[in-house]
């Protein structure tokens, strides 16, 4: 492995898996969710889509001939970034992630502008691994993983466009962008020899940008509306001045944005807001790449997912986790050549804006209010146990965990609707994610059976083992690209490139079927990775009836992070009760 990118070559080309084994399993997975009647009716529009020279085979013979395009390296990797792409929705609470990061620096003792010197000390640290093509390949197990989002992370930006956004990648480093008190400002993090400034240089910059008194623009809240609203004010805005048009490719060429924000949140609870949606201000949340730093020295990450899945995200997080420490100190290691006592640049960067976007600011504060408050997090601590011991029940504890929350769910509804958990598939050339649909037969028999006076111990805990291992062959299918999600999703989005060509005039009805409602719309949305590095993460539910749930199986604890529509609010607090309940449940179950 002679550099970053030098397993690239050696990985496999993730194959368009065959069309019969795909739907076959897409009834598998769908019956539990369905009533008899609805089953077979979805058995037959199944057997309508795979009739020879049928819809599907047609939409199945295009996408193995585009998957063998040559700027194709990954079939399922433009459909899965044109998925976000195409969401008109506010990235906030929608789409953007977030990460609470652990820190080694003493916030009691190291200021906000001496913790985010150090963090912009760490995070070109790691740029210059990328560019130089020195960052250490990822590995799974003895696999090697795919590195091309690595270059998706920093000088990214989304560009807000009607009906479909842009990617837009750069390759400056020269710049970050820092907001604070509702300001822009450019600063230039590199000097005359492309060498970093040294901390204190840096921190000096951040005091002198702290020092200031007089509220800007807010117009990074632009950037919080629906997609086609911001796309006409970012063109009314380009047409009022080339000034405009220069600042704003200033924010898009910038490395990644810095928050100085202004608020101290302590509670987990109140981190998550902040890191989720914020306040209305001092965020711009089309960079791919943006950091806060709190007033009281707590640091986290929120960024843009159509370019970067979380487990790149997370070898950032563990490097600057590994490195902070060391960047604040005076003896840090800077160039022989650098004038140490030069402070960087700091030019705030204001837009001329006419009466129309004055008021569309207003609008938008108005908009964003809303918008957050129709959003509620809870966080669950949950310490009797962690992974350690779910491990000695002899089961894997994310099947564990997983199983837990359909129980939770069972208890809440009677029923349990999709549940979504995202497997990543970088051992694939230009890999993603697929999605694992949790809910199947073994954990449904499970479920009914812990409410079954006439069932034994043991055949409960042999349910729950069985479920378990269900759980972990379908995982292990989505990760080597034989899931049933991203090969339904490229069909249906090669008809709506070339449905026409095809002769298929309408979506095919396998797709507006109860059976693919049903398993795609996921009322409880979930993901997991590891915690280091990392306090806490989430992002909000996928559906307006659903949670979006985070959470990190840690050697002793899990911890969970939970959101919902304010609608559900008392739903919320009921399945945050239920899953502990449903963990303790099934702990004692085992150790019977």
């Amino acid at each position: 492995m002679d550099n970053t990118f030098s397993c690239q070559k050696e990985l496999p080309i993730m194959p368009v898996p065959e069309l019969n084994e795909t739907c076959g399993k897409f009834m598998e997975w769908a019956a539990p969710l369905l009533t008899e009647q609805e089953r077979g009716q979805t058995r037959a529009l199944i057997t309508r889509f795979l009739q020879p020279g049928g819809e599907g085979e047609r939409l199945q013979h295009d996408l193995i001939e585009w998957a063998q395009a040559p700027a194709i390296s990954n079939w399922f990797a433009p459909v899965w970034r044109d998925f976000y792409l195409a969401c008109p929705k506010s990235l906030v609470i929608h789409s953007n992630v977030f990460y609470y990061l652990k820190s080694k620096l003493d916030e009691k003792t190291n200021s906000q502008a001496t913790i985010a010197a150090a963090l912009i000390v760490s995070v070109y640290q790691f740029i210059a691994l990328i560019d130089n093509k020195t960052l250490k390949v990822d590995m799974q197990k003895d696999l090697p993983l795919c590195m091309e989002q690595y270059q998706n992370i920093f000088s990214a930006t989304r560009i807000p466009q009607q009906g479909t956004d842009a990617l837009k990648v750069g390759s400056s480093r020269k710049h970050i962008v820092i907001m604070h008190h509702q300001r822009i400002y450019q600063l230039n993090v590199l000097d005359e020899y492309g060498n970093i400034y040294a901390p204190s240089a840096l921190k000096a910059a951040f005091d002198e940008i702290l020092s200031g008194s007089e509220k800007g623009q807010n117009f990074g809240l632009l950037s919080t509306l629906p997609r086609d609203n911001w796309a006409k004010s970012r063109a009314d805005l380009l047409d009022i001045s080339a000034r405009n048009g220069e600042r704003m490719r200033i924010i898009e060429d910038a490395a990644f944005v810095v928050s100085l924000d202004e608020d101290c949140p302590e509670a987990l609870t109140e981190i998550s807001k902040q890191l989720l949606h914020g306040s209305g201000q001092d965020r711009f949340f089309d960079k791919s790449l943006q950091f806060i730093v709190f007033k009281n020295g707590k640091t986290g990450i929120n960024f843009e997912h159509s370019g970067v899945d979380g487990s790149v995200m997370l070898r950032l997080i563990a490097h600057i986790y590994d490195t902070i420490d060391q960047c604040c100190l005076p003896q840090a290691k800077v160039s022989a050549k650098r004038n140490q006592a030069a402070v960087p640049l700091v030019e705030e960067i204001e837009f001329d804006l006419n009466d129309d976007l004055k008021q569309t600011l207003c609008s938008a504060e108005d908009w964003f209010a809303l918008h957050v408050a129709n959003t509620q997090t809870r966080v669950l601590n949950f310490t009797q146990f962690g992974k350690n011991q779910i491990k000695q029940f002899g089961v894997s504890p994310d099947a564990f965990v997983q199983l837990a929350l359909q129980l939770a769910e069972y208890k809440l509804y009677g029923k349990c609707f999709s549940a979504y958990e995202a497997v990543m598939t970088r051992t694939f050339l230009g890999g993603r994610i697929d999605v694992l649909y949790t809910v199947s037969p073994e954990s449904m028999l499970f479920i009914e059976s812990i409410g079954a006076a006439n069932c034994s111990t043991e055949a409960k805990k042999s349910a729950l083992i069985q479920a378990t291992r269900k759980h972990v062959a379908r995982a292990k299918e989505c990760r080597f690209g034989q899931g049933v999600h991203a090969h339904l999703l490229a069909l249906k989005y090669r008809y709506t490139s070339v449905g026409d060509a095809l002769g298929i005039e309408n979506l095919p009805q396998i797709f507006s079927d109860v059976g693919y409602q049903a398993l795609t719309h996921s009322i409880v949305c979930t993901s997991t990775t590891s915690e280091y590095g990392v306090e806490l993460a989430g992002y909000g539910p996928i559906v307006d009836d659903g949670f979006g749930i985070r959470y990190f199986k840690q050697h002793d604890s899990i911890c969970f992070n939970m959101t919902s529509r304010t609608a559900m609010q008392d739903k919320l607090e009921q399945m945050q009760a239920y899953i502990e309940q449903s963990l303790l449940e099934m702990a004692e179950l085992m150790r019977s």
